[in-house]
């Protein structure tokens, strides 16, 4: 705590003169809120339904410039896969398709995320392996840190805001693992907006837009991660009333991603039942390099001293650079994850739900064990290619907030919760 008091201390020293007079202090900004459990529970939430999530992660390490500049890496597995999907290496659901698998051109590129990660003080959500996140998404780093240093730029601000949760009920084997994950995302193509394209317009300001990830409401909507993080918190022991949660830490990711395609009759269910774009039906199969920065939650205090010195015309660039200079993370990982693209796997879900017959289930759960068993095999191929650069791979064992919490906080186990 002592150490957390003197990065807050420190960036109020980086105030200019003419603002720290009195009352003319950056205001303090408390995104604690309250979960009323049963009440959000009940509700009727709004929002794209949970869809379960399957995925292969790889942790990886070695070469810190290799790592940090991946664009090497990427490029390397897509020249990998191009040449796999060119042979026979075995590969199961393109029986089903009668085609082959192939490399999207869309997709392509680098992606920023910060992730706000929120939890009770005695760590509740990590105590029982729930990610429960308020994610923004920039088109790279650098915009990232400019739009919270001050920036008001179009170029540098969020192109996406969302609330994601995830509760990891099954223990990862060999770098598997499969959960519910549950989203509430802020643009028009997604419900609750999609009817009336009512959604809030960017940059989703932090200090209106984490607490309804928190309360469970947004406008006359019950947000539906709140809602299945409610239900979720009612069945587990001790847990009753009223749960406080606040931004836990923050996570920034560098996400370099390849899509694969298959065609394949789910991806058009899919987007016959409003799950995702017809133009996306062909997507299977989703590779991911994920670098990511581990920083405590007064990070945030850098973009709200930034807009209240820019709001008094004093937002100077020997500001910024101590700004900019406050911010050094606790931590950094590396991981390599591979997931069945869940559009296809929700309608698959579905099909399979409503099988006329068990002859008819057994047909479409053999389709998708056969697409997750062409996940695996990519992962497989990918990692022995950054074997061969030297890098050091194993399977993921959790997850991205699990290890965040343990690079801040130690391996320690936090308290009994008590919400």
């Amino acid at each position: 705590m002592a150490r957390l008091f003197f990065v807050f201390f420190g960036m109020m020293l980086m105030i200019p003169p003419n603002l720290s007079a009195a009352n003319s202090q950056p205001p303090t900004v408390d995104y604690s809120a309250e979960l009323a459990v049963a009440e959000i529970a009940a509700a009727v939430p709004a929002g794209t339904p949970a869809r379960e999530e399957n995925e292969f992660k790889l942790e990886v390490s070695g070469n810190d410039s290799l790592l940090r500049h991946n664009s090497y890496l990427i490029s390397r597995s897509r020249r990998v896969l191009e040449r796999a999907f060119s042979v026979d290496s075995g590969w199961k659901a393109t029986r089903h398709s009668g085609s082959d698998y192939y490399v999207l051109d869309a997709g392509q590129g680098t992606f920023c995320f910060l992730d706000i990660y929120l939890d009770t003080d005695d760590g509740l959500n990590y105590a029982n392996d729930v990610s429960y996140r308020v994610r923004y998404r920039w088109h790279s780093r650098g915009a990232m840190w400019r739009y919270m240093l001050g920036s008001s730029a179009a170029a540098d601000l969020p192109h996406r805001c969302e609330y994601q949760l995830k509760i990891y009920d099954k223990k990862w084997e060999n770098g598997f693992n499969n959960c519910l994950e549950t989203r509430f995302e802020f643009r028009n193509e997604s419900y609750p907006f999609k009817a009336d394209r009512s959604a809030p317009p960017q940059p989703w300001p932090f200090e209106q837009f984490v607490r309804p990830a928190i309360d469970g409401r947004f406008r006359d909507f019950f947000v539906n991660t709140a809602h299945d993080y409610a239900a979720f918190l009612r069945n587990r022991p001790g847990v009753t009333g009223i749960v406080k949660l606040k931004p836990s830490l923050l996570v920034v990711t560098t996400r370099r991603r390849i899509h694969v395609g298959l065609k394949n009759e789910f991806g058009v269910r899919a987007a016959q039942l409003g799950l995702g774009a017809i133009e996306n039906a062909d997507q299977t199969i989703l590779t991911t390099i994920d670098c990511s920065e581990v920083y405590p939650p007064e990070v945030l205090d850098v973009y709200h001293v930034s807009r209240y010195a820019q709001a008094h015309n004093s937002l100077t660039p020997r500001l910024r650079r101590r700004l900019k200079a406050s911010i050094v993370p606790v931590s950094s990982f590396t991981e390599y994850e591979f997931e069945f693209e869940r559009n296809v796997e929700s309608a698959l879900r579905q099909e399979i739900a409503k099988a006329a017959d068990s002859y008819e289930k057994a047909r479409l759960e053999q389709i998708k064990a056969d697409y997750l068993a062409d996940v695996a095999t990519v992962a497989k191929i990918l990692s022995t290619s950054l074997s061969e650069t030297g890098l050091t791979i194993s399977p993921g064992r959790m997850s991205k907030y699990r290890k965040a919490w343990q690079a801040l906080h130690g391996t320690r186990q936090p308290p009994p919760a008590s919400p």
